[in-house]
């Protein structure tokens, strides 16, 4: 996102505020983003699953790819038990022949337990990238689900997206390890904008405390500018969702987590709405990105 992108999307936000209306999301505009944040077991993976299942069921064409490579779980969210992955394509096999689907979610997903795929270097990750771009013609929105730390994948992963929603939970460690995977984002990356999303709050104030310390540190050390999404309320539900293999917006609609999703969503679309284009512009929106998340793996 560019210094020019950045204004433009604070000011759509603060018009949205001031406004106070709801954003209808729109099933037809392209999506690419990346569920980050540092620290394991802060609802990554619940956040993706969800977000691309909400999406689908607005008329999307929902793809979701599970960029936790060696510790994939996204298809137990949807309840799926794939017997290829990427790793295949890296073996050969077309991109297309190991797509799933489950609850209008198509997912691309990695393989639990592989060293061999954790580890993949520069050159594998441009042939997933070059892979997952040829279905940029058959899905408009990309959730790419990222895994904890920073290390290289994961950090190539999440800076591949068009945006990158950082996830923390209240807990110090957590909002530490966002501000890690912030830094080295910003830094080896390029970033300049980021989405904060806190999750498991348990009250509205948590929520905004917890984006004013992160958001504090920041400004004093990284200079990027942090829009904060709409916090997800701790919701026991939650679990019992992902033990039956659903999400969340599906099984509980009205949950307390699945009406903060659903504004989660909203507010994602009300900030990148008129940031459509046209044209070959517009159809080649995935193919640059991804090519350029390419490129700057290159030495």
């Amino acid at each position: 996102m560019t210094l020019d992108d950045q204004a433009a999307t604070l000011r759509r936000l603060a018009k949205s505020q001031s406004s106070g209306s709801v954003t209808t999301i729109d099933p037809q505009r392209r999506r690419v983003f990346a569920i980050t944040g540092g620290k394991g077991g802060v609802g990554k993976s619940m956040i993706a699953v969800n977000l691309a299942a909400l999406y689908a069921r607005r008329g999307a064409r929902a793809l979701a790819l599970d960029g936790d490579l060696g510790m994939a779980d996204l298809n137990l969210l949807l309840g799926l038990a794939p017997t290829k992955s990427l790793l295949d394509v890296l073996q050969g096999t077309p991109i297309e022949e190991i797509l799933l689907e489950a609850h209008g979610v198509h997912l691309l997903p990695a393989l639990n337990g592989s060293f061999q795929l954790a580890n993949i270097d520069a050159s594998a990750r441009e042939v997933l990238f070059t892979a997952v771009d040829s279905l940029s013609e058959r899905f408009n929105t990309l959730v790419i689900d990222t895994g904890a730390g920073i290390g290289e994948n994961t950090m190539a992963f999440a800076s591949a997206a068009a945006d990158v929603i950082i996830v923390a939970t209240p807990e110090p460690l957590s909002i530490a390890d966002a501000y890690a995977c912030l830094k080295v984002l910003a830094t080896r990356h390029g970033l300049t904008h980021a989405f904060l999303l806190p999750n498991t709050v348990r009250s509205p104030s948590e929520g905004e405390e917890m984006i004013a310390r992160l958001k504090a540190i920041v400004d004093r050390f990284l200079g990027i500018a942090i829009t904060p999404l709409p916090s997800i309320p701790f919701d026991p539900t939650v679990r019992v969702a992902a033990a039956a293999g659903v999400p969340l917006v599906m099984h509980n609609p009205d949950a307390p987590a699945s009406r903060a999703i659903k504004k989660i969503a909203q507010r994602i679309d009300a900030l990148s709405q008129s940031e459509q284009g046209s044209g070959e512009a517009q159809r080649q929106w995935l193919r640059r990105m991804f090519d350029f998340a390419a490129q700057k793996q290159t030495p």
